[in-house]
C-alpha cells in the first residue's frame, strides 16, 4: 500500500463512539465508505453522515462486498472477539473500542490470527495520545524520582443501569487507566502486585506497586462530580492530567513558607492557563470531544502502510491480562 494511499474505512456500531470515529477518520485522512449496525436506518444514517458511504445490517455480507483497508468496531464487548475475527479472516486491519475482548486470553489468541494473515489490531486506548498526555512525558524529568500515579475516574454512564451492569462499565474502564499507567512506567502491567476492592456496584478501588512506585485507581459510577484524572507525583513535583479535556500542567514541588501562602492561587492560575490554551488548540483543530482519538487513529492509519502500531500487541495484552488479574 503506497504511503499516499488514502484508507478506506468501515465502521461497525452507528451509536455515539460510531459518530466520533467518524469524525475522527476524517480528520486523520481517512475516508469512511461503509457503516454496519443491526439498526439498518441507523447505519444508513450514519452513512449519510459519512457522505457516499453504504449502509448495512451484517457485518459479512460488508465485509465481502466493500473492499476495506480498516474496520472501525464501536459495538458492546461480548461483539469484540467475533467481529474482530471476521474483519482478521478478510485480511482488514482492525480497530477495537476498549476492551479489545473480554479476556487476557482471547485478546491473545487475536493477535496470534492477526499475525498469521499479516493484518494489525489495536485496542482504543486514545489518552496516551493527548496531547496533555504527550506533553507529561515531555515533563517528566521536571518532577524528579517518580513516586505515586494516581487516577481518578467519575463516570455518569451507570445512570439507570443494574447492578452488574454498572460492575461491567467500571470493569470496562480499567483499560483506560491500563494504558497511562503503561505509558509512564514503561512496564509490564502483569509485574505489578495489585489489589482491588469493590465497595459497591459500579466502584472499584485498586491498588498496584512496582519497584517503590505505587499506583492507585479510582472507578466510581456514583460519585460526583464527573471527573477524568490522573496525577503522576514526583520528588520535585507533580504533573496533573484533565483527560476530559486534554491538557496537562506542572504543579513544582519547592517547599517554603511564601510558596504554601500562595500555593492555591498558584495552582488555579497554572490549571486555568493550561485550560484556556487547551481550549484555544481544541477549538482551531476543530476537536470538539475525545481528545486523543483522531491521533491514535492517525497514527494507526501510518502503521497499516509501514507496520509500526502506536499500541504493541506486547502492551495490549499485558493491559488485558491486568484487567484479569483483578
Amino acid at each position: 500500500m503506497g504511503g499516499t494511499a488514502v484508507l478506506k474505512a468501515g465502521i461497525v456500531g452507528a451509536g455515539l463512539m460510531g459518530r466520533w470515529h467518524v469524525e475522527s477518520i476524517k480528520r486523520a485522512g481517512g475516508r469512511v465508505t461503509a457503516v454496519c449496525d443491526l439498526d439498518l436506518p441507523a447505519a444508513e444514517r450514519l452513512a449519510n453522515r459519512a457522505a457516499g458511504a453504504r449502509g448495512f445490517s451484517d457485518l459479512a455480507q460488508m465485509l465481502e462486498q466493500m473492499p476495506l483497508d480498516v474496520l472501525h468496531i464501536c459495538t458492546p464487548t461480548p461483539t469484540h472477539v467475533p467481529f474482530t475475527e471476521k474483519a482478521i479472516e478478510a485480511g482488514v486491519h482492525v480497530l477495537v473500542e476498549k476492551p479489545l475482548a473480554p479476556t487476557g486470553l482471547e485478546t491473545e489468541r487475536l493477535f496470534d490470527l492477526a499475525a498469521t494473515r499479516g493484518v494489525l489490531v489495536c485496542p482504543v486506548h486514545q489518552f496516551p495520545f493527548q496531547k496533555g498526555a504527550m506533553k507529561a512525558k515531555r515533563d517528566l524529568a521536571r518532577i524528579g524520582r517518580l513516586v505515586h500515579l494516581r487516577a481518578a475516574i467519575r463516570s455518569a454512564g451507570g445512570v439507570g443501569r443494574s447492578d452488574a451492569e454498572m460492575d461491567q462499565i467500571a470493569a470496562d474502564i480499567l483499560p483506560h487507566s491500563f494504558s497511562l499507567v503503561q505509558a509512564f512506567l514503561t512496564t509490564d502491567l502483569t509485574a505489578v502486585t495489585w489489589m482491588m476492592k469493590r465497595p459497591s456496584p459500579g466502584e472499584l478501588r485498586v491498588w498496584g506497586e512496582l519497584a517503590g512506585v505505587t499506583v492507585t485507581i479510582e472507578v466510581s459510577l456514583n460519585g460526583r462530580p464527573t471527573r477524568n484524572s490522573f496525577e503522576i507525583v514526583g520528588a520535585e513535583g507533580t504533573i496533573h492530567l484533565d483527560l476530559f479535556h486534554g491538557y496537562s500542567f506542572v504543579e513544582p514541588g519547592a517547599v517554603s513558607r511564601a510558596r504554601k501562602l500562595a500555593h492555591p492561587f498558584d495552582l488555579a492560575a497554572r490549571q486555568f492557563g493550561a485550560a484556556a490554551v487547551n481550549l484555544g488548540q481544541r477549538v482551531a483543530r476543530r476537536e470538539a470531544a475525545y481528545p486523543g482519538l483522531r491521533q491514535l487513529i492517525r497514527l494507526f492509519y501510518t502503521a497499516v502502510q509501514n507496520g509500526t502500531p502506536p499500541i504493541s500487541p506486547t502492551e495490549a495484552i499485558s493491559a488485558a491480562h491486568a484487567r484479569d488479574m483483578l
